[in-house]
């Protein structure tokens, strides 16, 4: 398994473009791999025969792990044999442990019945539950336990199967001795009906309900259980970096737009080039920067890093998580440069085709919600950045202007999510003081 990022300790395998057997060219790709941010190709490092699989589609593995062996001529497999996939191999360990407890807590239930009403034909003394030495210990249901002519199946999927309303007997498993998975429940669902309701009783809150037509273009909503993707955990892991261990704080600036619209729609009938109003405040952010180095820096453990060069990160949505494109060395390029730049970096980011270079060591980060009509927000840190700035969306609205009367402007609120450890309040204040020269006088972003 490659490393594919500084922080990368595992990939997932998506999919195998070549089976055991089959003849390899060195660079040809052999398997998609998908990491925290991206999915890639592995490509073959010699020419050969590809061995056995050691990790099958869907598997997680750690870096470094061996994934399959290219054989020379003549050469033996001594690949390992695939595991069961961990992600679901754990789950169904902490079913099984969950089963047994449940037992054990049945029985010590029954033991304390028991005691009190004297059917063991003698007096307690001590508190808690007894239990029959002699009598063997319930068994914890297991994927491997089976009993008359219940199918083989793992916890996890029991329950899967429950939810699902998916027969268990219909099921064909494909886990070792015909074991059913997980996997197994999600391939049966599209093929199984929901297993039906007992009818409440007549008359009941219930059975009004039920009866109740489903309200027209409101869609219904069904029970998923959706596995985690190499990406979700680490946007899960960063935010607790985030939000837990660094001394946050908030400023929030209320920017008149109105010129800066302005000079957008001029420039786009020039250029032809659909710039948005990010794309300008993108720029706007990267020369107001070159005014603030503190702001443009780094908190580690041992210094602070102030960096000689201004690389934005770009929040973007994706159906796997929000991932941050960045526009290296922003305050050298044109606005229409990095709208074009920007636009393609995201196109890569919804593929999942990014190169670790193309999201990896921002300086600043900017996330911007005015597109979902969100007025105000505060957005997490990206670690290391020591900022990051919330873009609400820009509305025309009353406002006094210097004579004291009431005139309509296009406005828009920022907030910059700072670490306390590396801005201070009044440096954070002075930045945004910069960025609003920038934003309102927006001539100054294209001489």
């Amino acid at each position: 398994m490659p490393k594919a990022g500084d922080a990368m300790t595992e990939g997932k395998v998506v999919r195998w473009y070549k089976q055991p057997g089959d003849a390899v060219k060195k660079g040809e790709a052999i398997a998609e791999i998908e990491t925290d941010k991206v999915n890639l190709d592995l490509e073959a490092e010699a020419d050969g025969t590809l061995g056995a699989h050691a990790a099958k589609e869907g598997d997680m593995v750690p870096v470094g792990n061996v994934l399959a062996r290219i054989l020379a001529e003549g050469e033996k497999d001594e690949a390992p044999a695939p595991k069961e996939d961990a992600q679901q191999a754990a789950p169904e360990k902490e079913e099984a442990k969950a089963d047994e407890t449940q037992q054990r807590r049945a029985t010590d239930k029954k033991d304390s019945i028991r005691h009190s009403t004297g059917e063991y034909g003698e007096t307690v003394e001590h508190k808690g539950p007894r239990r029959d030495r002699t009598a063997p210990e319930p068994a914890a249901q297991s994927g491997s336990s089976e009993s008359g002519d219940r199918r083989r199946s793992s916890p996890l999927a029991r329950r899967m199967a429950k939810e699902l309303g998916v027969n268990l007997e219909d099921v064909q498993g494909s886990g070792p001795g015909g074991r059913i998975v997980a996997a197994d429940i999600k391939g049966a669902q599209g093929s199984e009906r929901p297993a039906a309701k007992k009818p409440a009783p007549e008359g009941t809150a219930a059975s009004q309900e039920m009866r109740a037509p489903a309200a027209a273009g409101v869609p219904t909503l069904e029970t998923k259980i959706i596995p985690l993707t190499a990406m979700r955990r680490t946007i899960a892991k960063r935010l607790a970096e985030s939000i837990g261990p660094i001394p946050t704080f908030y400023l929030t600036a209320d920017y008149d737009v109105t010129n800066l619209m302005s000079l957008r729609q001029q420039l786009i009938e020039i250029s032809s080039v659909k710039v948005s109003l990010n794309d300008f405040i993108i720029r706007a952010i990267a020369l107001a920067l070159r005014h603030h180095p503190s702001v443009n820096a780094s908190w580690g453990d041992e210094a602070i890093t102030q960096h000689g060069e201004v690389h934005i990160g770009v929040a973007v949505a994706t159906p796997d998580g929000l991932i941050t494109p960045v526009i290296r060395n922003a305050d050298h390029k044109a606005v229409t440069d990095i709208a074009t730049e920007v636009r393609a970096l995201a196109e890569k980011a919804k593929n999942r085709r990014l190169k670790p270079d193309e999201y990896q060591n921002s300086t600043f980060t900017i996330s911007n919600l005015g597109a979902w009509g969100i007025e105000e927000f505060t957005a997490i840190i990206n670690p290391p950045n020591a900022a990051i700035l919330a873009i609400g969306a820009a509305e025309a609205r009353p406002v006094a202007d210097a004579n004291r009367q009431v005139v309509i402007r296009d406005r828009m609120k920022v907030t910059m999510s700072c670490d306390h450890r590396v801005v201070d309040g009044a440096l954070g204040a002075d930045f945004l003081k910069t960025l609003r020269q920038y934003i309102e006088q927006p001539l100054r972003l294209v001489v």
